[in-house]
């Protein structure tokens, strides 16, 4: 169970830092972004290449192009990770087109993730007023459609177009952009510091020190006059360099990270906390963050003056109902997503067949739990969870049980959510996500765990699809925990 328990712990984190490389989203709503027009052009083919490192070992390298066309620029990136999860070694592999207009703006996409025999892959298309998004994952293609309000930006052209712009030092701009691996709409902040020098390998080079922020996160990224980068900085210890292709290309046979990520990264307490799945109340004392933006008080969990209480819910006084939910309040619990299919014949099908003629959504929800449970084998795996991916798999850790889940309990009519925060295991706290499930109330629930509810020692800090988990990188090598109470 341990051993089982450490596969699910592990990988919140590591799905983060891969986030703060692909994506570095940003989730609140701040101000209209400004449109600026072009007043320079690139006109020469650009080529990049970089080392990745997390906290100072090689972990990967990125590769880049730009070229350029009559009315625009055509972008190929590619980034390959090899990492130790857990004495598992794995590689991951992203790649990346997209047709950009004159002014950066985004045209048309091809995006792909690859892990062994997980692939992802999206594209999109944009057209007045609209982004056509088509995802393909374990056989399965679906469409999508998201409405614009303008022309979004993907990350990866947005630097080059700063660094040509000549914008003012020290203010604010704000630009639309799409992250092809969570298919989202979010706005970034871009603040141009300073003009100065680093140094890059064993050269001296003049930079751009750029900032871009989102929900409290800042990625620094120090560009060249033509938007190259010489050196990114992001949290948690992820960094990327630039490099020859043959020393970007180079890892080494001991240089993978072992994803102690875990080691690295836990929240150790000085009080440990025996038999944690039979406490029914947690009394935390949380330090060292920026509570805003997480969901700390929120059903069994009360947070005031830096002190946390948790309840567990008792069994015996849970509520539930007859299937299918009813609820116009909880629809958007019941609907399917891009990565979460419940609509899916597949994933209805089986739904159909663990209930059976199970009506009482407690239960129901039991039997759910139970199947993910026995049926899907705990390891280690990089990947963008989907659930279809999952149902075709029957392996994954924490975030493919949690997504797995909530497809099928959707289907069966249980309204369901991922949660993610952290739980307690020898010693320690580890990033972590699990379901809740609404029962008359929201009711923890973990199928790595097996538990339902989940035990106290689960802290919420956000709810929502897989693109949330970034947040957390707020939460790395700043939260504090003291155990209080512990009964």
């Amino acid at each position: 169970m341990l051993a089982k328990q450490s596969i699910g712990v592990a990988i919140v984190l590591f799905w983060c830092v891969m986030n703060v490389l692909l994506i570095k989203r940003q989730v609140a709503a701040p101000p209209t972004p400004i449109a600026i027009r072009v007043n320079e052009r690139i006109s020469e083919s650009i080529e990049e290449w970089w080392g990745v490192y997390y906290r100072g070992e090689k972990i990967g390298y990125a590769h880049q192009t730009i070229e350029p066309k009559s009315q625009g620029y055509e972008f190929r990136d590619y980034s390959e990770m090899r990492l130790n999860l857990l004495g598992t070694k794995q590689t991951a592999s992203t790649r990346l087109r997209m047709d950009v207009d004159a002014e950066w703006a985004l045209e048309k996409f091809d995006f792909e993730l690859q892990s062994g025999e997980v692939q992802f892959k999206a594209s999109g298309l944009v057209s007045p007023g609209r982004l056509a998004l088509e995802t393909f994952s374990a056989g399965h293609r679906a469409t999508h459609e998201i409405p614009l309000t303008q022309r979004p930006y993907l990350l990866a052209a947005l630097k080059p177009f700063i660094a040509t712009q000549q914008l003012e030092e020290q203010k604010d701009y704000y630009f639309s952009t799409f992250d092809p691996a969570t298919l989202s709409q979010q706005t970034t902040k871009v603040v141009v510091e300073a003009r100065e020098t680093i140094r890059v390998g064993d050269r001296t080079e003049p930079a751009l020190r750029v900032r871009q922020q989102f929900k409290g996160i800042s990625v620094t990224s120090w560009l060249d006059g033509s938007g190259r980068t010489l050196k990114e900085e992001s949290p948690a210890g992820l960094t990327m360099t630039r490099q020859t292709p043959a020393q970007a290309k180079e890892l080494g046979p001991a240089r993978a990270v072992s994803l102690d990520l875990i080691a690295q990264t836990s929240i150790p307490v000085a009080a440990p906390i025996t038999n944690p799945e039979r406490k029914k109340f947690l009394k935390l004392r949380l330090s060292g963050f920026d509570h805003s933006g997480f969901m700390l008080s929120a059903g069994r969990q009360q947070f005031s003056g830096g002190i946390l209480e948790v309840r567990r819910e008792p069994m015996e006084t849970m509520g539930s109902f007859s299937l299918p939910s009813q609820d116009k309040r909880l629809v958007s619990f019941l609907q399917p997503t891009p990565f979460l299919q419940s609509d899916n014949p597949a994933i209805r099908s089986l739904a159909g067949e663990i209930i059976g003629a199970e009506k009482d959504a407690r239960k129901a929800a039991l039997r759910i739990k139970d199947w993910v449970y026995k049926n899907i084998a705990k390891k280690a795996t990089i990947s963008i969870p989907n659930a279809l991916e999952v149902l075709q798999t029957r392996k994954g850790d924490c975030n493919e049980h949690t997504v797995l889940f909530n497809a099928l309990a959707r289907a069966a009519g249980i309204p369901a959510k991922t949660v993610v925060g952290v739980v307690y295991m020898r010693g320690a706290f580890y990033y972590h996500a699990w379901s809740e499930v609404w029962l008359g109330d929201w009711v923890s629930l973990d199928s790595v765990f097996n538990q339902f509810p989940a035990d106290v020692t689960h802290v919420k800090f956000l709810e929502g699809d897989i693109d949330r988990q970034i947040d957390i990188l707020r939460l790395i090598g700043n939260l504090k925990i003291a155990v209080i109470e512990a009964s």
